[in-house]
C-alpha cells in the first residue's frame, strides 16, 4: 500500500481524464486569484483550497516503506499490506458512496478526514504486522469517504453560487496547490525521518487533523444557494436544525438518459469490450501498472543505499533520508510538469505509440540497473514521469473506445481487473526482495516487463492502428 499521496491509483484512475487540462489551467494562471469567482464564495474556495493543501501534506510519503522495514516488517508482508488495502478500498467504495450520498457529502468528507488522521496517528506507533493492518483499513476506508465526495462537493458548491463554469479552474488550481503542499511535505518529512521515522507519521495525522474543523465548517450546496437568494439566516425550516439534509438523499432520477433501465444494457456493453477489443489492453496496461506499483515498494531502500554508498566513497557524511525527501519533492514537479504536458504527448506520438513504446522502454531502464547500479534512481524518475503520462491517456484510450451506455461500469471494472492483477505482482515481488534484495528485484520486475509488453502490445496495437 502506498498510505499516503504517493499511492498510484489502482487501475490509474480514470478519472484523471482531464485532469491535465486542470493542472496547465492552474499553472499558467496565479495560484491563489479566484479570478471571476463571486465575493461569496471566496471564503468557500478559500477553505477548500485550505482542504486540499491539508491533506496533500504527507509528511510520511518518502519514509513509510522505511518505517515499516525498521518495525520489522518484511517485504512480503509490505506486499500483503498493500494487497488489504487495495481489496479494503474494492469493498468499500461503493458502501461508503452510498453512506455519503444518504448523510451528505460534508459529512462523508469530514468522515474520511477525521479517519485519515487517525490512521496516521496509529500508524506511527504501530509495531507489527496486525497493528499495521488495522491502520491500512482505517486509511483504505478512510480514503473511499473522500474519494469522489470532494469534487462533488465543491462542483455543487460552485454550481449553486457561480455556476459549474468555475468548477475545472478551481479545481485544478486546488490540486496545484496540493501539488506543492506534497513537494513541501516531502522536504520536511525527510528532515524529520532523519530523526524518528515515526515522526512523520505523527506530523502527518496533525496537518490533516487540522482539516477537521475546515471540513466540519464547508457550506452546503443548499446553504450557498439559499445565501445567494438573498436568505441570510441560511436555514429553512425543513431542514433548519440538520444543515447537512439537503445535501443527502440526492436526486434519484439523474440525468436524462441515464437510469436503472440501461443498466442491463451497460453491463453487456462491458462485458463486450472487455473480452472483445479491450482485453489485451486492460492485460497489457495492468502488468504496467502492477509493476510500476511493486517497484514503488523499492525506492526508498534503493534510493538510501545508493546515497549512502556514494556519500561514504566521496567520504561525505550525508543523511539518506533527507535526501530521499529531496527525491519526493522533486518527484512531485516531474509528476506535474509531465501531466500538464500529456496532450503534447499524445499529439507527437499518439496514443497507440506512446503504449507501444512507454513499458518496453521502462522496463529495460529498470532491468539496467542490475548492471548499472547507479541508474536505479534516474530509473525511478523515469517511472515517476511514465506513470503520470500513463494515468490520463491510459483513460482517454478507454473512454475513445467505449460508447455512453457501458462506460462507468466498463471503467469501474477496467480497474477492479488492474487491481486484482497486481496482486501477484505485490506478493511476489515483496518475497523476491526478502530473497534477493530489492535492487535485484527492481531489475528482475523491469526484465518481466520488458518481455511481457512485446507480445501484449502487439497482440492489442498490431490491429489497432
Amino acid at each position: 500500500m502506498r498510505p499516503t499521496s504517493d499511492r498510484p491509483e489502482r487501475g490509474l484512475r480514470f478519472r484523471t481524464v482531464t485532469r491535465s487540462r486542470d493542472y496547465k489551467n492552474a499553472v499558467r494562471g496565479p495560484l491563489l486569484s479566484l479570478g471571476s469567482v463571486s465575493p461569496g464564495v471566496d471564503r468557500t474556495v478559500a477553505k477548500y483550497y485550505a482542504f486540499e493543501v491539508a491533506r496533500s501534506a504527507h509528511l510520511a510519503g518518502p519514509v513509510w516503506v522505511l518505517f515499516l522495514l525498521s518495525r520489522g516488517v518484511s517485504y512480503t508482508g509490505i506486499g500483503l499490506l498493500d494487497v488489504a488495502f487495495s481489496v479494503t478500498v474494492l469493498v468499500a467504495e461503493v458502501p461508503t458512496g452510498y453512506v455519503g450520498d444518504r448523510v451528505g457529502r460534508r459529512r462523508a468528507l469530514l468522515l474520511g478526514t477525521v479517519g485519515n488522521a487517525v490512521g496516521s496517528v496509529l500508524f506511527a506507533f504501530g509495531r507489527s504486522l496486525p497493528t499495521f493492518l488495522v491502520a491500512y483499513v482505517v486509511l483504505a476506508v478512510s480514503r473511499t469517504f473522500v474519494s469522489g465526495s470532494d469534487s462533488a462537493w465543491l462542483y455543487d458548491v460552485l454550481q449553486a453560487r457561480t455556476g459549474e463554469e468555475t468548477f475545472t479552474r478551481v479545481r485544478g488550481r486546488g490540486q496545484a496547490l496540493g501539488l506543492v503542499a506534497s513537494g513541501v511535505a516531502a522536504v520536511a518529512g525527510g528532515l524529520l525521518g532523519s530523526v524518528d521515522l515515526s515522526w512523520p507519521w505523527l506530523a502527518s495525522g496533525l496537518v490533516i487533523g487540522l482539516a477537521v474543523p475546515v471540513v466540519a465548517t464547508f457550506p452546503t450546496p443548499a446553504a450557498v444557494e439559499r445565501e445567494a437568494d438573498g436568505d441570510s439566516t441560511g436555514e429553512r425550516a425543513d431542514d433548519a436544525g440538520d444543515p447537512d439534509a439537503a445535501d443527502a438523499h440526492p436526486d434519484d432520477g439523474g440525468d436524462e438518459g441515464e437510469g436503472t433501465d440501461e443498466d442491463p444494457d451497460a453491463l453487456a456493453v462491458a462485458w463486450r469490450l472487455l473480452t472483445g477489443r479491450l482485453r489485451w489492453f486492460v492485460a497489457y496496461t495492468g502488468v504496467f501498472g502492477a509493476v510500476m506499483s511493486v517497484v514503488d515498494f523499492f525506492v526508498q531502500p534503493v534510493t538510501r543505499d545508493a546515497v549512502e554508498g556514494v556519500s561514504a566513497s566521496l567520504g561525505l557524511s550525508v543523511d539518506a533520508v533527507v535526501v530521499i525527501g529531496l527525491v519526493y519533492a522533486a518527484f512531485t514537479v516531474v509528476s506535474a510538469a509531465v501531466t500538464a504536458n500529456a496532450d503534447r504527448v499524445r499529439g507527437a506520438v499518439g496514443l497507440g505509440g506512446y503504449f507501444r513504446l512507454a513499458p518496453p522502454a521502462l522496463g529495460v531502464a529498470l532491468a539496467a540497473v542490475v548492471v548499472v547500479p547507479g541508474a536505479a534512481v534516474p530509473g525511478f524518475f523515469v517511472m515517476r514521469a511514465v506513470r503520470s503520462l500513463t494515468e490520463p491517456l491510459q483513460g482517454q484510450y478507454v473512454n475513445d473506445r467505449t460508447p455512453s451506455v457501458g462506460r462507468a461500469t466498463t471503467l469501474s471494472a477496467v480497474a477492479m481487473a488492474h487491481s486484482l492483477l497486481a496482486v501477484p505482482f505485490e506478493v511476489g515481488g515483496g518475497r523476491l526482495a526478502d530473497a534477493v534484495g530489492p535492487a535485484t528485484t527492481v531489475a528482475a520486475v523491469g526484465v518481466v516487463l520488458a518481455v511481457v509488453a512485446v507480445p501484449l502490445g502487439v497482440a492489442q496495437f498490431g490491429r489497432d492502428r
